[in-house]
């Protein structure tokens, strides 16, 4: 039995695992040990309760599967992956590369970012029969961020040389040795949701995953992947560089593809053969050879030197801007700061703590001249606001 976690919008994935698996919904409070019980995997979007890391950790010595896709780098969720190496970071997955397709700089198109090769039994895993997956498939990783993995872990998928930052984990696993405990951590909640699960090969993706976190197939061997990833930060030497770059370049010139040609050492020296010409030069211009002295400057004055004055100057006052006084906080301030201050603000008139909290929210009191007809007015209508919004939202579950 799998136990999905429901809170995100992954209704196409829940329908695959239901096709061959029985499969529990969960809401996402707190994890009980009775109701990992019967559990073979358990998937995870987002949050984790503080109770239920201890819960979940048992679950995974037991010989438990887990699969958490979240991109909120929250304690507790970090807390359980330190255990097994791995923490989700902070920051965001973009991509440096334009592709048709994809608006946002969040968005990013990976197209060499698997770096573990995995064996498998069936061939519809490997595209065209290549032998290099890392090159045969490409995956759509919306809204992510990168992963920090560390042994006894190791990295599945990483941000490739289209992503930024360049060549970071951003899907890792986890294998225990003696037991069947398995764990795969995903840096985007999103990258199998309804909208990016049939873009590229996310799908075949998907496929591998689950097929590994129940026993149907797949195998990852980490001594064959990669583990010489780049750092997330690379910054120059940039002081030495600018002291040895060139300075000019005729617009004719053609840049050479390596830049390291641009940088020169051996046009920088000091020399001194040339001292000696320089010293002969005092006899030769009949100038007597001594320091220079130094030439005092003088400076012509353009206004008249300055004399105190008699009476001190009156310097008036400036006159204060004409400005609109405006309340910032009524500006700023969301609609439940607002109301919570009008509610300690109002004594104990009903009628105008309901006026002004319905010009709060948008609702007229109409053209009632009594104050009470207009109280009663704006009741209606949120009242009716509030039937109309549960209705609709009846509608979409």
């Amino acid at each position: 039995m799998i136990l999905f976690d429901r809170r995100g919008k992954n209704k196409k994935v829940y329908r695959r695992l239901h096709s061959f698996a029985t499969v529990k919904t969960h809401d996402g409070s707190e994890l009980l040990a009775e109701t990992l019980s019967d559990c073979e995997l358990f998937v995870c979007f987002g949050k984790l309760e503080s109770s239920s890391v201890a819960t979940l950790k048992d679950f995974v010595d037991r010989g438990g599967s887990v699969a958490i896709f979240s991109t909120n780098p929250e304690s507790n969720l970090n807390h359980f992956l330190s255990f097994y190496g791995i923490r989700i970071e902070e920051g965001s997955v973009v991509r440096a590369v334009y592709h048709e397709g994809f608006n946002h700089p969040k968005h990013a198109l990976i197209q060499n970012g698997i770096v573990q090769p995995f064996d498998a039994k069936d061939e519809q895993y490997h595209p065209h029969n290549a032998k290099d997956t890392s090159t045969s498939m490409a995956f759509v990783y919306p809204n992510g961020t990168t992963l920090s993995v560390e042994s006894p872990s190791f990295t599945l998928l990483s941000s490739g040389s289209t992503g930024y930052p360049v060549d970071c984990p951003v899907a890792a696993a986890w294998e225990a040795t003696a037991g069947s405990g398995r764990l795969i951590v995903v840096g985007s909640a999103d990258i199998f949701a309804d909208e990016w699960l049939e873009r590229e090969d996310n799908s075949k993706i998907c496929d591998i995953f689950f097929n590994f976190l129940l026993h149907q197939g797949i195998k990852f061997d980490p001594s064959l992947g990669r583990c010489d990833f780049e750092e997330k930060e690379c910054v120059p030497d940039i002081a030495s560089l600018s002291n040895l770059i060139k300075p000019c370049f005729q617009e004719i010139e053609p840049l050479p593809q390596d830049y390291t040609t641009l940088l020169c050492d051996d046009q920088f020296g000091l020399t001194m053969d040339h001292i000696p010409k320089v010293i002969g030069l005092y006899k030769t211009l009949n100038v007597p050879y001594e320091p220079l002295s130094l030439i005092e400057p003088h400076f012509n004055c353009p206004h008249p030197p300055l004399r105190m004055a008699t009476h001190a100057p009156r310097m008036p006052t400036p006159l204060t801007p004409e400005l609109e006084l405006m309340d910032l906080d009524d500006c700023f301030t969301d609609i439940r700061t607002r109301l919570v201050r009008l509610a300690e603000k109002t004594g104990d008139d009903l009628a105008h703590y309901v006026q002004e909290a319905g010009w709060i929210l948008g609702v007229d009191g109409g053209c009632h001249e009594d104050d009470e007809e207009k109280a009663k007015h704006v009741l209606h209508a949120v009242a009716k606001m509030i039937l109309q919004s549960q209705m609709h939202s009846n509608e979409s579950r």
